[in-house]
């Protein structure tokens, strides 16, 4: 049976009490949307967590629990959702001077029918990171993957050979920027329940914050849960899905012209026989109404106070 160490979750907001040690680490939540936030949130952290970390556009809070080996840990959570391409920048001032590693949980989201943009902007977020801070630890997150089997059921658009471009692609960045790539399949199988299921990824989840590796939980074959941690990928395997793909030409400039080109838009309009696709209407998000400089306020204010001794 598998172990939930996050039942052993203590009062959030609040630091671990009689701890002899205590491990402090950042956790940065990259989201692209305020519902896949949510989502991922109440999947893949403990029960109870989940209001703590809201779904504004920028967030701060605390979080502790004790690990399987009787560590205490304390959690520094930030969430941000992707509002444009300088959105990260509001990080900055919380990022001046880390005292430890910094967790980055990138989320994606299948649903979101975004995935032609995909990679253009992970090579905007990854090289964005670099500039914030070296000690970096990078997980990419696929929200609703079980919407791949919709999308090649109910469009024209979508066939196997696009999903296993986009896969290939996302394990070749990941290979090459050394991070974790994680599906997250909230439908159950046959042979898991659901609270199986949402104890596995909160098992991954506190794996990868705790530094510690996941490879009992590796998938590389089922489309819909793939989990193939850092340092467990190769070109070869890469090439096991298709051969014809070569995972070094991922850097090349004409490598981003071709995914855009060959990623089907949900909700192309064919003219005369040729697609074309509005990038524009493609993007998740419009503008969030909200007045930057007050919510940053808010989230020093709580940055602060739990910086207290």
């Amino acid at each position: 049976m598998m172990s939930n160490a996050w039942d052993k979750l203590l009062a959030q907001n609040e630091p671990v009490a009689n701890a002899k040690e205590t491990f402090e680490t950042t956790v940065i939540i990259y989201s692209p949307s305020r519902k896949t936030l949510q989502q991922f949130t109440t999947i893949c952290f403990p029960e109870g967590t989940s209001p703590a970390l809201d779904t504004s556009l920028i967030n701060y809070a605390t979080i502790g629990w004790t690990s399987d080996s009787d560590q205490c840990y304390t959690v520094d959570v930030y969430t941000l959702i992707k509002n444009s391409a300088d959105t990260l920048d509001l990080l900055k001032p919380f990022l001046q001077e880390p005292t430890s590693k910094v967790h980055w949980l990138i989320l994606l989201d299948w649903s979101l029918n975004d995935q032609k943009l995909w990679l253009n902007e992970l090579f905007g977020t990854f090289n964005k990171i670099k500039q914030f801070n070296d000690n970096n630890d990078i997980s990419l997150w696929c929200l609703n993957s079980s919407e791949i089997f919709n999308l090649q059921r109910n469009t024209t658009a979508w066939q196997s050979a696009h999903i296993d471009f986009i896969l290939q692609t996302l394990r070749s960045f990941c290979h090459f920027n050394e991070s974790s790539l994680i599906y997250v399949d909230e439908d159950s199988s046959e042979d898991e329940e659901e609270e199986t299921q949402k104890l596995r990824y909160q098992e991954i989840l506190k794996r990868i914050i705790e530094g510690r590796d996941i490879k009992r939980h590796i998938e590389m074959v089922k489309r819909s849960r793939i989990v193939i941690p850092k340092g467990c990928d190769s070109i070869g395997l890469i090439k096991t899905i298709d051969e014809r793909f070569e995972p070094s030409e991922l850097g090349d400039d004409q490598f981003l012209d071709k995914y855009a080109d060959f990623v089907p838009a949900i909700d192309a309009i064919r003219d005369n026989g040729k697609p074309c696709y509005d990038l524009d209407k493609l993007h998740p998000l419009s503008s969030f109404q909200v007045d930057i400089q007050e919510e940053l306020g808010k989230m020093f204010a709580k940055h602060r106070e739990s910086s207290k001794v």
